[in-house]
């Protein structure tokens, strides 16, 4: 009995962090926008910023992320404040455990800034982010040149 509720718990984390990368896949062509939080819709190009993705798949599955958002900060965030309010809701763990579904804390320019959920193509490790230089929601390959700016890995608690 106690074997069979464990399994529970892990097939219901399993379909949750599937259900994490296929909202935020629904996110993708929204246009970047800092501090954005609009997805794309028929009428609309929308906008979100790396936080914005994070707050809007987080909202549109149910778990609403609002007094845990900011939209005050500039281009180049407080990255000890960012860390921090992600730890509140999420659970830091190691890098060699990452799954479909959890939250990178990643460096650009030296400065962990930007956020990324993980997911998968083709059976390899794959990253869905807003990103400035793309001018919107991508996703691709967690190769070598990102896996090297990972500062840290979140997972969403159930």
């Amino acid at each position: 009995r106690q074997r069979s509720s464990g399994s529970t718990r892990i097939n219901r984390i399993i379909i949750m962090n599937n259900d994490i990368v296929a909202c935020a896949r629904s996110f993708l062509g929204t246009r970047f926008h800092h501090q954005g939080r609009l997805k794309k819709s028929d009428i609309h190009k929308g906008g979100v910023d790396c936080l914005g993705l994070l707050i809007g798949v987080a909202d549109e599955l149910n778990r609403p992320c609002g007094k845990h958002d900011e939209t005050n900060y500039s281009h180049y965030p407080d990255t000890g404040r960012l860390r921090a309010n992600i730890a509140n809701v999420m659970q830091e763990i190691s890098k060699e455990n990452i799954e479909i579904g959890d939250v990178l804390l990643l460096s650009i320019d030296d400065n962990p800034q930007h956020l990324a959920i993980v997911s998968e193509i083709s059976g390899e490790i794959a990253i869905i982010h807003a990103y400035a230089p793309a001018r919107g929601v991508v996703e691709h390959i967690l190769d070598g040149w990102w896996r090297e700016r990972i500062v840290a890995v979140f997972r969403v608690i159930f």
